[in-house]
Formats: structure tokens, C-alpha cells, sequence
């Protein structure tokens, strides 16, 4: 059974998934007028809290020009992959005729590619369906790109016209039918900056920044390690020594050795079989990749921020001064806190991992596309 949501809705970050494939929220009716009906389905988490968040907004929302006077109904509800990696449309098409909508609009967050072109939108006229995929709109300007994308859609589904979706907005797009079906997609004009823009997308739908709280044992480890660089002046002489491009390769050494650990310790590498081919593959993991080092990077500079202030105020110049043989300046400081920050992420993060092993299963695009697929009797 279908749940009321909540006033405040899903937080980004959070991802309700135990009922595969089924409604587990509904956003109460909310008519615009005309007598056709709009019904969008969004995957739960970031996904649906952008359209929420949309929909609140009053030029952009329900009452905006993309509903063509339509009602338009929401529900949350994880649209499950097949084994081919690929979206249930079929299901999506059932839950369109149970409903009775004259438009059925899907959001996934899950990345689409035809052939090489990435899929922003997928059109199916005889069902009046539309798919649009959210990482294809890119990491930035999001709500635009939505609002955008969710008029060029409707618009084109309500005249049943393919003309209608080839531009909007002042950008045009590519439009092309699909082997086999009444139906075409809609990708990016130039493939280059489209799968790049893709891959970012994604990167944005892992929300490195939230995954940086679930990290708070990596930085107490790597904190009480780093501080002791503080309080050993032989710390002090070696950071001293060091030419700035040491320490810097010391820095990116800590930050990669800390992202493969990360990683590979928490499986979150992607097998083609698993995402739908090697290309599939290669941006599942290049968006874990890049997630990942934002985190830790985000991570290490709070860590070298943290020596820095504790070293400025427990270090006194002249002491400092004696030890190196040298006049002390806010450089030396700098130095230390560099080199302390990198020697305590090499030893105090390694063997650390993150928070709550739930967090794992909404960390990236793959560990979460790996719970769409149907579950046996033994994983259930």
C-alpha cells in the first residue's frame, strides 16, 4: 500500500527502497484546471526531492506553462531494472493504464545511453509516455533543465508531434526514432560535451558532500594521527626541508590511496554485467571515482585547516624558531599542518571506513542501481 507523504518530504541524500518497484509515497492531487491529468512518477531520494522542490516553486510548478492547464499527480516509486540493466518500461506503461493518465511522465536518476548518444528524454506516443533521465541534465541548473525538459515532453506528447521536441528554451536537441517501437529519444546536440555532461550528472546524484558526513571516523582517525605533527619537531624540520612539490605529492598520494581504500574495501567498483556493458560501466565508475575523491579531498582540507589552527595556537614562533634554526613564519605553520594532514591520512584513514553500512546502499549510482533488480527468495 501507498503512504501519505510527509509535509517536509524526503531529504536529499535519502533513499527510502526496502518495496521494489512500488509506490511508498503519494503527493496529494492538486488540479490546475483542464480536463487532462498528468501523472509523474520519480525515483525516491535527490530525484524526487528536485521535484517537490520545483513543483513548490510558483512559476516553475504545478500551475507553470510545462502542465498545459493539466492536473498533475506525483508519486514516488523505484522503477526496477531488468536483467539487461535496463528500465521496467513495461511496468511503467501498467502503473499508466492503472492510473488512467492521459500523460505518464517517468524521472529516474538511472543514466540511459542509446548506442553512444546519452538519453536526456524517451518519448512512446501510443502510450503516452515520457522518461527522462535526471543525470543527463547535467550537475548545474538542474531545476531549469527539469522545467525545461518536462515542457519540451508534454508539449510534444500533447501534439503527438516529434517537431515539438527538437527545440525549446533555445536549445535544440537530438531526436531520432528508436529500433522497433513508436517511440524515439531525445539526446544532447554534440555527443563529446553530452556524455561528459552525463557523467557529471551523475557525480551530482552521489552528492559527494553528503557522503562527507558519513565519514566522520576517517577524520578521527586521520585527525589524531595528523596532530601529532604538532607536537614532534621532527615533524616540524622535515615539513621544513621538503620543497612544495613533495608535499604536494604527498597530498595527492594520501587523498588516491584513501579513495582506493574507499572503494575497493566497500565494493563499489562496477562489473559491465552488472550496469549493462563497459560503457555503462566506465561512467558508473568514473562518477564513483570523481564522488569519492571530492569527499576526501573535502575531507583532508578540513583536516589541514584543523592542524593549522591548533598549530597556531600551540606553537609559540620562538620556540619554533630555535628548533629550525631559522626565523619562523605563518609559511612554517603552513608546512606543517601540509605534511601532518598527509601523514595522518595515510595512517589513521586507512583500515577506517564509513559511519553505518546502510549509508553504502544509497552512496553511489551503481549500489544503488544494484537494488532495482528483482531478489530472489534468499536475498529477501
Amino acid at each position: 500500500m501507498a503512504s501519505q507523504e510527509t509535509a517536509g518530504g524526503t531529504a536529499p541524500g535519502q533513499q527510502d527502497t526496502q518495496n521494489q518497484g512500488q509506490v511508498d509515497q503519494v503527493r496529494e492531487n492538486e488540479s490546475v484546471g483542464g480536463e487532462r491529468s498528468i501523472m509523474v512518477y520519480s525515483d525516491p531520494g535527490r530525484t524526487s526531492w528536485l521535484l517537490r522542490k520545483l513543483f513548490q516553486h510558483p512559476d516553475r510548478g504545478r500551475n507553470a506553462d510545462w502542465a498545459r492547464g493539466a492536473s498533475v499527480t506525483h508519486k514516488q516509486a523505484l522503477i526496477p531494472l531488468r536483467e539487461d540493466a535496463t528500465l521496467d518500461l513495461e511496468l511503467a506503461k501498467r502503473w499508466s493504464r492503472e492510473d488512467d493518465a492521459d500523460i505518464t511522465i517517468i524521472l529516474t536518476e538511472i543514466p540511459r545511453m542509446a548506442g553512444k548518444r546519452p538519453k536526456t528524454a524517451e518519448l512512446h506516443f501510443s502510450d503516452g509516455l515520457a522518461v527522462i533521465s535526471l543525470p543527463a541534465l547535467g550537475p548545474m541548473f538542474v531545476l531549469h533543465s527539469l522545467r525545461r525538459e518536462l515542457h519540451r515532453v508534454v508539449t510534444a506528447l500533447l501534439h503527438e508531434s516529434v517537431e515539438a521536441a527538437r527545440g525549446y528554451d533555445g536549445y535544440s536537441a537530438h531526436v531520432e526514432p528508436q529500433q522497433g517501437e513508436d517511440s524515439f529519444f531525445i539526446s544532447p546536440g554534440m555527443l563529446f560535451p553530452g556524455r561528459v555532461w552525463l557523467t557529471l550528472g551523475m557525480v551530482a546524484a552521489n552528492e559527494p558532500m553528503w557522503s562527507l558526513t558519513k565519514l566522520s571516523g576517517v577524520f578521527a582517525g586521520a585527525a589524531a594521527t595528523g596532530a601529532f605533527g604538532v607536537f614532534f619537531t621532527t615533524i616540524w624540520e622535515m615539513a621544513s626541508f621538503l620543497p612544495h612539490w613533495r608535499l604536494a605529492v604527498v597530498s595527492v598520494a594520501a587523498i588516491a590511496i584513501v579513495t582506493s581504500w574507499l572503494i575497493i574495501s566497500n565494493r563499489l567498483w562496477n562489473r559491465p554485467s552488472e550496469v549493462g556493458g563497459a560503457r555503462e560501466a566506465f561512467m558508473y565508475n568514473t562518477s564513483t571515482v570523481v564522488s569519492m575523491l571530492v569527499s576526501v579531498t573535502v575531507l583532508y582540507i578540513l583536516l589541514f585547516v584543523s592542524i593549522l589552527v591548533v598549530g597556531l595556537l600551540l606553537i609559540e614562533p620562538r620556540f619554533m624558531s630555535n628548533v629550525l634554526g631559522e626565523d619562523a613564519g605563518f609559511i612554517n605553520y603552513v608546512e606543517i599542518a601540509w605534511l601532518s594532514a598527509s601523514l595522518g591520512t595515510f595512517a589513521g584513514a586507512i583500515g577506517s571506513n564509513f559511519d553505518d553500512d546502510a549509508d553504502l546502499q544509497n552512496l553511489t549510482q551503481g549500489s544503488r542501481a544494484l537494488q532495482r533488480y528483482p531478489k530472489d527468495e534468499e536475498q529477501r
